[in-house]
C-alpha cells in the first residue's frame, strides 16, 4: 500500500513543550504579557504564598497566563480549564507542566478582581503609549449579557407563594418522621425511610432560607423583582425576550478599533449611561476625550449637555420626542422669551404655573392654559379637564441648538461611522464565545468576566497589528508598573521571566 509510515507510539524521543510551541504562537505573547505585568508588580498582599507556610501556591503569573488563554480560545468554564491543561500541549507549555484543579481556577478568579482589572488598564495604557490608539475618538454601545440564574424573577407574592409551597410537603415529611418513630418493626427499613426523609427535610428547609433572605433582599432594596441565583442581576430586555442579567458598557477607540472602558451596570438601558462611560474612559486612560459617538439609546439631552461641558462633542442622534410628534399633526407651541409665555396652535397664552420641576436629572418650568374649555382641538391636544400644560427645560437653548448639530454633513458621517467601528467588537465576542452568560454571581464578579473577555479581544486586535515577535519586543521593553513599588531589579525580573529576558 503506498500509505505515509506512521510512528511508533512506544518510541522514547528527545523532545521539548518548547519545540512544540511556535515562536510565533500566540501562546508566548500571552505568557510574556502576563510574566512581564507580575514581574513589574510583585508580592501583591492578597496573594497565595507570601508566607512560606503549607502547600505551596500556584505562581499568579501561571494562573493569570491561563485564564487570558482560556478566554483567548473560546473557553471561559473552569472545569474545561483543568482538562486542557491535562490534554492541550500549548496549555502544557504555557503552564510548564502545572495542573491546578478546577476550584483552583475558578478560586482565582474570583478572589483576583484586582489584578484582572489593573492587568487589563495595564495593557490599555500599554495601547496608548505604543500608539496603537490616542482615545480622542470613542464610539459607546451596550449589550444585555444574561446572568448566571434562570430566567425567573420573584417579587414579594412569589416568594410567598414558594414559602408556601415548601411549608407544605415539609410538614407532611415530619409527620411521616413521627409515625416512623413510634413503629419499630422492620428496623432496618424504617431508618432507611428515616433517613431519605430527613434529607428531603434539609434541602426544603435550605431553599426556605434562600428564599427569606432574597426576600429580606428584596425589601431592602428599589427593585420589583429579584433573582433568587444571583440577587444583584436585573431583568433586562433583549433579542431573547426578558431576563436576569447585566448591561454590559464598551467604549470602541475608532483607530484601530480596541475596546478601552468596560462596565458592568445594572441599569435596563443605555439613556443614563453616557456620562458613566465617558468618566470611565478618563478614570482609566488619562485622555481627554475630543469626540464621543453613540446610538439613539444614548440620546438623553441632559447627559449630553453634561458631557459636551467638558469640552467633549457628541454626535448622537436623539429619539423622536412626543412633541415632535404632535408638532408633525400641526400641533406646535412657540415661546416667547420676553413674555415667558407659550403660545398654542388657537392662539391662546400658556403662562408660567410651576417655576421649578425636576425630572429625570433634569429642571423644568411648567406653563398652563386656562382657557381650554370650548376649544376645537381640545381632544387632541390635552385629556387634562383643568387645561393643557406644556413643559420647559432650563437649558431649552442648549438643546435647540444641539438639535441642529446632528444635520450637518460632518455628524451625518460621524453617525453612520457608529456601526462600522462598535458593532463588530460584541459581534466578535459572541463569535468567540458562543451565546455566552456570565458564569460567576453578583456584579463585581461579572465585571471580572467582562474584563477577561475585553482583554482577550484587545490582543486579538493587537496581533493583527504587528508580527508576534516585534510585539513581544515591545511587551519586553514596556514597564508594567502600575503601583507604587520601588524599582525591581534585573535579578528579579530575571526570576520570575526566566528565559524571556532574551527579547530585552
Amino acid at each position: 500500500m503506498h500509505f505515509k509510515e506512521r510512528q511508533n507510539r512506544e518510541q522514547m524521543m528527545m523532545v521539548s513543550y518548547g519545540t512544540m510551541v511556535a515562536q510565533d504562537n500566540p501562546a508566548r505573547l500571552i505568557d510574556l504579557m502576563c510574566r512581564k505585568f507580575i514581574a513589574d508588580n510583585p508580592w501583591r498582599k492578597e496573594w497565595k504564598g507570601k508566607e512560606h507556610k503549607g502547600r505551596k501556591s500556584y505562581p499568579p503569573s501561571s494562573m493569570l497566563g491561563l485564564l487570558v488563554y482560556g478566554y483567548f480560545h473560546g473557553i471561559s468554564s473552569s472545569r474545561k480549564l483543568e482538562q486542557e491543561t491535562h490534554r492541550d500541549i500549548e496549555v502544557l507549555w504555557l503552564m510548564e507542566s502545572l495542573q491546578p484543579g478546577h476550584w483552583t481556577i475558578c478560586g482565582f478568579r474570583r478572589e483576583n478582581k484586582n489584578l484582572i482589572k489593573e492587568y487589563l488598564r495595564a495593557s490599555r495604557k500599554f495601547l496608548l503609549d505604543e500608539s496603537y490608539v490616542t482615545g480622542k475618538k470613542l464610539v459607546f454601545d451596550g449589550s444585555k449579557i444574561k446572568a448566571y440564574a434562570s430566567r425567573e424573577m420573584l417579587g414579594q407574592k412569589g416568594i410567598k407563594k414558594k414559602l408556601e409551597n415548601i411549608d407544605k410537603p415539609i410538614a407532611e415529611y415530619l409527620s411521616q418522621l413521627e409515625s416512623n418513630d413510634l413503629h419499630d418493626n422492620e428496623l432496618e427499613k424504617a431508618y432507611d425511610e428515616i433517613e431519605q426523609l430527613k434529607e428531603k427535610v434539609k434541602k426544603l428547609e435550605s431553599q426556605k432560607i434562600k428564599l427569606e433572605a432574597t426576600s429580606r433582599a428584596l425589601k431592602s432594596s428599589a427593585k420589583r423583582q429579584v433573582s433568587p441565583n444571583d440577587p444583584g442581576s436585573v431583568l433586562v430586555k433583549g433579542r431573547d425576550g426578558k431576563f436576569a442579567g447585566y448591561n454590559a458598557q464598551i467604549g470602541v477607540e475608532t483607530k484601530e478599533h480596541f475596546i478601552m472602558p468596560s462596565v458592568v451596570t445594572t441599569s435596563t438601558n443605555d439613556q443614563q449611561q453616557l456620562k458613566n462611560c465617558v468618566n470611565s474612559t478618563i478614570e482609566e486612560t488619562g485622555t481627554q476625550i475630543e469626540e464621543v459617538l453613540a446610538g439613539k439609546g444614548y440620546g438623553n439631552t441632559a447627559q449630553i449637555l453634561d458631557v459636551e461641558s467638558k469640552d467633549i462633542q457628541c454626535y448622537i442622534p436623539l429619539p423622536e420626542t412626543s412633541r415632535e410628534k404632535e408638532e408633525k399633526k400641526g400641533i406646535v407651541f412657540k415661546y416667547d422669551k420676553k413674555s415667558d409665555t407659550y403660545t398654542c396652535p388657537k392662539g391662546k397664552s400658556l403662562v408660567l404655573h410651576i417655576r421649578i420641576k425636576k425630572h429625570h436629572g433634569s429642571i423644568y418650568h411648567v406653563y398652563k392654559c386656562h382657557k381650554c374649555k370650548g376649544c376645537p382641538i381640545q381632544q387632541e391636544c390635552t385629556r387634562s379637564k383643568t387645561g393643557r400644560t406644556f413643559t420647559r427645560n432650563l437649558e431649552q437653548e442648549k438643546i435647540d441648538k444641539y438639535k441642529e448639530k446632528p444635520t450637518s454633513n460632518y455628524a451625518k458621517e460621524r453617525i453612520a461611522e457608529r456601526k462600522e467601528v462598535v458593532e463588530h467588537p460584541f459581534g466578535t465576542i459572541k463569535w468567540l464565545m458562543g451565546k455566552f452568560n456570565f458564569l460567576l454571581k453578583g456584579k463585581e464578579k461579572a465585571q471580572i468576566e467582562f474584563d477577561l473577555y475585553t482583554t482577550v479581544y484587545n490582543i486579538k486586535r493587537l496581533l493583527n497589528c504587528g508580527g508576534t515577535m516585534e510585539l513581544m519586543g515591545k511587551i519586553m521593553r514596556y514597564n508594567w508598573q502600575w503601583t507604587k513599588n520601588p524599582i525591581i531589579n534585573r535579578n528579579m525580573v530575571e526570576k520570575v521571566l526566566g528565559t524571556w529576558c532574551h527579547y530585552n
